[in-house]
């Protein structure tokens, strides 16, 4: 008979794994970690062999957070590709994200100039909220 505690579970594996969507990996970052060099790519994407998992909900948070801090230039490099590949794959999209700027900022002075701030404060914060949004 095998002992559970020898062999981890597949229950006490998926319990770790969701134990890091309440994690926060940004804790033990440091200004530093921004300015220091990135590691190559080669070691950020490096063989597989070298990675284990992680034995417990406390080692998995842990190694989250130290892999951002190690690799967050990485990261940042590879959002960076991402979000410019997808400006030149749809550019329409930008465009008009750039165009809600001015419409936002010419409506909140339109209601600020009629005062219609003070008359209906709902449309402030419909506007506000509207900006907040990601329009």
């Amino acid at each position: 008979m095998v002992s559970s505690s020898s062999s981890p579970t597949v229950s006490s594996r998926a319990r770790i794994l969701l134990s890091l969507l309440k994690t926060n990996p940004f804790r033990k970052l440091e200004t530093d970690d921004l300015n220091a060099n990135p590691p190559t790519f080669s070691v950020f994407c490096g063989g597989t062999e070298l990675y284990s998992f992680p034995a417990s909900q406390s080692d998995a948070t842990e190694r989250v957070q130290e892999n951002v801090r190690h690799f967050i230039g990485n990261y940042i490099s590879v959002f960076v590709v991402i979000f410019l590949i997808s400006l030149y794959k749809q550019p329409i999209a930008f465009l008009t994200l750039l165009a809600s700027f001015p419409v936002k900022d010419y409506l909140d002075h339109l209601i600020t100039k009629r005062g219609l701030d003070q008359t209906y404060p709902f449309i402030r914060r419909l506007l506000l909220f509207i900006s907040k949004a990601g329009w």
